[in-house]
């Protein structure tokens, strides 16, 4: 079974996973692996958009759990791992979770290098390297946009429990992905260093040949937001493009290994409020972040052959410089990719919130029993959270995604009318045949009643999650037919 091990770096890397998470409950298909292991590297415990990410993709990896991993097609088919999941390890040896483990560090850069210990030459070379500000940093909130103070501590990573255990594990045919910022401190540092050390011929890991003979792959996001300047502030997004710049000269010349480097940035949003790290760090999603998602999906689409001795470049464009972003302003390939999916999995979370609790007297309803679960078993329950949360579910992930200067915003989503959520792809009815009514609660409730009776399966959330499966495909096969 081969795998995909996605590390996860920095605010940036937790949001993209996020974004993926999304695509896959819809049933976004990821090609030439059977697990995503995606390993979040954040040394900020209480960041917002990373704990947020993790609640996620708990309750995905649940869901999936009960489904079970035999299925070629529908929602949340994909397996999502965690680390320790992979090889069902039960000796403690990593923790099961989906984060690193940074065994709390809770002091200052200064205390983390022993600057009192040093010699005085060494001293003076590190007041050369780092300022005041940077030996005071605390590294309980990540490196504050540091790169120079992420690349002593990320350093140590490859001798860690985690990517021992990772390289163990790792097996041929299996592949990597990394996902980092240019512009950040964690992302910046932790990306090349990460790359370098897993690639390194003189590697001490086990399985070593693996590793480096691997298809790898990576996004680099450069900057697509702006923050509030405020005085005092550790982190000025002013300095951005001129980290970037920097980070990109040194990428031209020691980035080794790379099958293919996706980049792609965007002209920065209405500033977001400065937060350097912790609870407050909670960005809206934005569409950057969808298409870096989607970036992991097209590396993925590409077989052994398609690689030869030099890295393969990407760079994303819409078809025109759109603010509203629609699948319209989407290339085929990228359509392709996501359009039907999301539009399902919405036609499935409309109908969830909107319709389901009006149909106690359908036969499908009372089959499943329905009114016993919903609310009630935690399974449904945990449905509900991945559809409805207003912390990490899908619902409010779109809202936010089309709640920026440059909005993804394919769908009506203040209407319940399934035949007008998908815009530039309305549905017209036929107004003089009352038989012509597109997608509507009595079509859903109709095939809903007619597939139940032949879909054999005893456990009632799978029949559940497969009825709309059937019937939002037929939906969209039918009346929809392309976007």
């Amino acid at each position: 079974m081969s795998k995909l091990f996605i590390f996860g770096i920095g605010g940036t890397g937790s949001r993209v996973i996020r974004s993926l998470t999304m695509l896959l409950a819809a049933g976004a298909e990821i090609k030439n692996c059977d697990k995503v292991v995606p390993i979040i590297i954040d040394p900020d415990a209480q960041n917002g958009d990373m704990n947020r990410t993790v609640e996620l993709l708990k309750v995905y990896r649940r869901i999936h759990k009960h489904l079970g991993s035999n299925r070629s097609d529908g929602f949340f088919k994909t397996d999502i791992s965690t680390l320790s999941g992979i090889a069902n390890d039960t000796d403690g040896v990593v923790q099961d979770t989906f984060v690193f483990d940074f065994g709390g560090i809770n002091q200052r850069f200064r205390d983390y290098i022993h600057y009192n210990n040093l010699s005085p030459g060494t001293k003076s070379v590190v007041d050369l390297l780092f300022t005041e500000d940077n030996l005071e940093s605390p590294l309980t909130i990540g490196f504050r946009g540091s790169p120079n103070i992420g690349s002593v501590v990320l350093n140590k990573l490859v001798d860690s429990a985690e990517i021992q255990y990772f390289a163990k594990n790792f097996q041929k045919g299996d592949r990597i992905f990394f996902v980092s910022s240019i512009f950040g401190g964690t992302g910046a540092a932790g990306f090349p260093l990460l790359l370098k050390n897993l690639k390194n011929s003189n590697s001490p890991l086990a399985n070593a040949g693996y590793i480096q003979d691997a298809l790898t792959g990576a996004i680099t996001v450069l900057p697509y937001f702006a923050l509030q300047a405020e005085d005092g502030s550790v982190i000025d997004s002013n300095t951005f493009i001129t980290k970037t710049r920097a980070a990109l000269s040194y990428y031209e010349q020691h980035l080794n290994g790379l099958e293919a480097l996706y980049y792609i940035a965007d002209t920065p949003d209405a500033p977001y409020q400065n937060q350097p790290g912790g609870s407050g760090q909670q960005n809206k999603a934005h569409i950057i972040e969808l298409l870096s998602a989607m970036a992991v999906l097209d590396f993925m689409d590409y077989g052994q052959p398609d690689f030869g001795s030099e890295t393969i470049y990407h760079e994303y464009g819409l078809s025109e410089d759109a603010s509203e972003v629609q699948f319209g302003h989407l290339s085929p390939e990228s359509k392709d990719k996501i359009a039907e999916s999301l539009s399902r999995f919405l036609y499935f979370a409309k109908y969830f919130n909107s319709y389901l609790r009006e149909d106690t007297d359908s036969p499908y309803y009372k089959n499943l029993e329905l009114n016993n679960l919903l609310g009630r078993e935690p399974l449904f329950k945990d449905l509900d959270k991945l559809i409805n949360s207003n912390d990490f579910g899908f619902l409010n992930w779109l809202k936010e995604l089309g709640n920026n200067r440059r909005s993804f915003a394919p769908f009506n989503l203040d209407t319940d009318d399934f035949n007008r959520l998908i815009r530039g792809k309305e549905i017209v009815t036929k107004a003089w045949n009352p038989f012509d009514k597109g997608i509507s609660h009595g079509f859903f409730r109709n095939e809903l009643d007619a597939t139940e009776k032949k879909l054999n399966e005893p456990d009632r959330f799978r029949k559940f999650v497969s009825l709309f499966e059937e019937v939002t495909q037929k939906a969209f096969n039918e009346k929809v037919k392309a976007v």
